[in-house]
């Protein structure tokens, strides 16, 4: 008999106890999720019931034994959860290739709505033999979830829109402490796509760090209406062809973001970096640095483009390299501000023409230098304004 049953069979008398959400009694500390006689809950639908049913009081984690989990596993607020009362769900061998929640049809294999303090970690979340749909959803007011070394599966066809990202969290209610760490995000329109309420009404505290995205059609990271995020140490890689392809795209992120330490390869185009709105402080200026873009393609393409009032940020350490080998388009540049904002700081960059050579920016601050920047099809530069030295590199033969 397993611990569900237990629980049910015991709720009369669990019912006259505290703290009690429903007949079943609180959950706390460790529990299996499988089909091995030891495990206490044969499905994750299983476990969910009792979380609901009798909430926790205490810390609880869920290991989940190796197999596939054909079901669609929806989580809401759970009773009790709190910064100590913690829900996880792990992969019991810490394989997250072993264990997968697979879900075939339209909608999300994972819907979190209105979830708190939940985490997942080492698991495969897969939805890519499905038409439309995403492999996580989150709705709701939503809060402090974390995944940690999951490989996130997304639709497996050339979409765009939100209907088909990997990973969608919607923009019905402010949410915040949403952390993507150490994953993999395959296929899908969009890798993330999270949108906050309003620029007035801000998400807040989004961490995308360490995470690896494949081949998405439209964008690799979509953040909409955001306070100061942070992306760092991710890698996005695609070889869509879409005309309109972002890597990051960035809208109303404000304040003191981060964009860093990320290599970017889309091979065959449009933009690498897209900020547009983004406006941080004159005393907390947005932070993009030491990132590594490579951009190709024969349509406009952009190392980074800045639109709108983007203002106060610091572009420092950065490779931008345009790996263009046929007939450049118009309108391609290692980098464009586009904005009517202001104060954008170049310092110690590289700017890189695969076929014309490029520009390499030394030395201390120079706003909106690249308004002024000569032609990169210019065969020698060595020039010098406000003490910056900027220097022409040849193209590699």
């Amino acid at each position: 008999m397993n611990k569900l049953t237990k629980f049910l069979t015991g709720a009369l008398i669990a019912a006259t106890l505290p703290g009690l959400a429903g007949d079943c009694p609180a959950l706390s500390g460790e529990f299996t999720i499988g089909s091995s006689e030891s495990a206490d809950f044969n499905t994750i639908g299983d476990a969910i019931n009792a979380l609901k049913c009798g909430g926790v009081n205490a810390p609880v984690t869920f290991y989940l034994e190796d197999g596939t989990y054909e079901e669609r596993v929806v989580i809401s607020d759970i009773p009790g959860a709190s910064a100590y009362n913690t829900i996880k769900f792990e992969s019991k061998s810490g394989n997250n290739s072993e264990v997968v929640i697979s879900y075939r049809t339209t909608d999300a294999t994972l819907v979190l709505n209105g979830t708190a303090y939940v985490t997942f970690e080492n698991l495969t979340i897969d939805h890519k033999n499905a038409t439309y749909g995403n492999a996580v959803r989150i709705d709701g007011k939503a809060h402090h979830l974390t995944f940690k070394g999951v490989v996130f599966d997304g639709v497996e066809a050339n979409r765009t829109g939100s209907n088909t990202a990997t990973v969608y969290i919607t923009n019905t209610a402010p949410k915040h402490h949403i952390t993507i760490q150490d994953c993999e995000i395959n296929n899908g329109s969009v890798g993330i796509f999270k949108s906050g309420m309003s620029a007035e009404n801000p998400d807040t505290k989004t961490l995308i760090t360490g995470t690896l995205f494949f081949n998405q059609y439209e964008t690799g990271i979509y953040l909409a209406n955001e306070d100061a995020p942070v992306i760092t140490n991710n890698v996005i890689s695609s070889l869509s062809n879409f005309s309109s392809y972002k890597a990051i795209n960035l809208d109303n992120a404000s304040n003191n973001l981060i964009v860093s330490n990320n290599i970017i390869n889309a091979s065959n185009g449009s933009y690498g970096l897209v900020m547009n709105n983004c406006v941080a402080q004159a005393t907390g200026m947005g932070q993009i640095n030491n990132n590594s873009i490579a951009v190709g393609g024969n349509n406009e393409t952009y190392g980074v483009y800045l639109t709108g009032n983007t203002d106060n940020q610091i572009l420092n350490y950065n490779r931008i390299k345009l790996t263009i080998n046929n007939t450049p388009g118009a309108n391609q540049a290692y980098y464009r501000n586009h904005s009517s904002g202001n104060n954008i700081n170049m310092l110690n960059n590289i700017l890189y023409d695969l076929s014309t050579g490029g520009y390499t920016i030394i030395g201390n601050t120079y706003k909106d230098f690249f308004n002024q920047l000569p032609s990169q099809s210019n065969p020698s530069l060595t020039v010098s304004a406000n003490g910056i030295m900027i220097e022409k590199v040849s193209p590699i033969k």
